[in-house]
């Protein structure tokens, strides 16, 4: 049986609750599931710097322990606190998690649950992810997730997989590929300094995705994937979202507990 039609089987099995527009402000546990598809994977012989375009955005929030009590999120004896990461005991996709990592078509990059209270479209906090390996000061998956409502509950993913290319001159990378790659002026680092290269992206991108560096080693993004989809969700349903690289589950149960007295929780 493939992972897709478990996953299919079970959404079978899950009984699904209507979500509506007086779900703005309740609080939900959130768990997802992030995975590379890594087999049958074509090899690419041509490695030629790219450009990741994942835009900055702020305020945004990870799924830390650091996280604190945010305010107006309740009494913290009486709600939990928003946004800090629940105990494995608390998860709902550990079975999902071990399937994928026992197989050799799977790789599970990022996995973490949490409960919020989800906002309406125009008050969207975006989720910061930041996940699988680390290549000089990036992580291999960048990006975030909104999640709201708008007469639904809906997931926006804005998320990138970046290839990186190891070598001791990130210029080394384009000179090997300066006679079979492409000659366009615009590419990515066409006669240009690591400083002139890091201010040509402006403040609006991640101006340290495409060179980083440790210890004298520098890293060069070669491929860039992105999963920039919207999808409604029903709440205490599976949901699966993919594409030809990525794969994502997502689960969402909607919280209930007492507020204190002229609080909404």
């Amino acid at each position: 049986m493939t992972f897709r039609t478990t996953c299919i089987t079970l959404l079978a099995g899950l009984i699904s609750l209507p979500a509506a527009a007086e779900f703005e402000g309740s609080w939900f546990q959130v768990e997802v599931l992030i995975f590379e598809h890594t087999g049958s994977r074509p090899e690419n012989p041509e490695r030629w710097p790219t450009y990741p375009s994942l835009e900055r955005r702020s305020p945004a929030v990870a799924i830390t322990d650091g996280n604190e009590q945010t305010e107006g999120s309740g009494n913290a004896e009486q709600s939990p606190i928003p946004f800090r990461p629940l105990s494995e005991p608390e998860w709902t996709l550990a079975k999902e998690k071990a399937a994928l990592e026992s197989s050799r078509n799977y790789r599970v990059l990022y996995h973490q649950s949490w409960v919020q209270p989800v906002p309406g479209r125009n008050d969207i906090v975006p989720i910061r992810i930041d996940a699988g390996d680390v290549y000089g000061s990036q992580h291999e998956l960048q990006g975030y997730l909104d999640l709201y409502v708008e007469r639904y509950l809906h997931l926006n993913t804005d998320l990138q997989l970046v290839r990186y290319a190891q070598t001791d001159n990130p210029f080394r990378l384009i000179d090997e590929n300066a006679n079979t790659g492409p000659t366009d002026e615009s590419m990515p680092f066409m006669g240009l300094s690591l400083d002139q290269e890091a201010s040509a992206l402006g403040s609006n991108v991640f101006d340290t995705n495409i060179i980083t560096s440790n210890n004298n080693q520098y890293y060069v993004a070669t491929e860039s994937i992105e999963m920039k989809q919207r999808r409604r969700m029903r709440s205490t349903e599976l949901h699966y979202i993919d594409n030809p690289e990525l794969g994502l589950l997502i689960y969402i149960v909607p919280l209930e507990f007492d507020a204190p007295e002229g609080e909404a929780p």
